[in-house]
């Protein structure tokens, strides 16, 4: 209910945005999620972590990912449960955003005092990723976008 509440003054700036474009961007976001998982090695050994940040939308704007809470939180009333839809919606950008701070981290962690190694931080950036593709999966049925 709380999530409900919260998401009005969110869904009204959204609403610039139609029904086909912001499906279209949620699928297409969901596969270039799914692409960074597949090639999350080969991206972060070219790119560093800004090359996974880039995917996620946290650097530049030319990713589906960049401004997908909009995109989804525009379709909240085409859902048959909109507090359970705005639930996963707040999962799936906590997920991004922990995905997003630990590759951030991992650019700097070996000029840092804090201990850990660019891998460890690439390891929990992939797995959030991972939760992420998860949560958009079940985001994805309950809008009835097919891929």
């Amino acid at each position: 209910a709380t999530a409900a509440l919260l998401a009005a003054p969110r869904a009204s700036r959204a609403a610039k945005i139609s029904s086909v474009e912001a499906r279209k961007q949620i699928r297409d976001g969901y596969l270039a999620i799914d692409k960074l998982l597949q090639d999350f090695p080969e991206i972060t050994e070219r790119e560093g972590g800004d090359g996974v940040r880039r995917v996620l939308g946290t650097v530049g704007t030319t990713s589906p990912v960049y401004r997908i809470e909009a995109a989804f939180r525009s379709l909240t009333e085409e859902t048959e449960e909109p507090p359970d839809y705005l639930d996963g919606l707040e999962e799936l950008m906590r997920y991004l955003q922990d995905a997003d701070a630990q590759a951030y981290s991992a650019n700097f962690i070996t000029f840092s005092s804090a201990k850990g190694t660019p891998e460890q931080y690439f390891a929990r950036s992939k797995q959030a990723v991972s939760r992420a593709k998860e949560e958009w999966s079940a985001l994805l049925k309950m809008l009835g976008v097919e891929l």
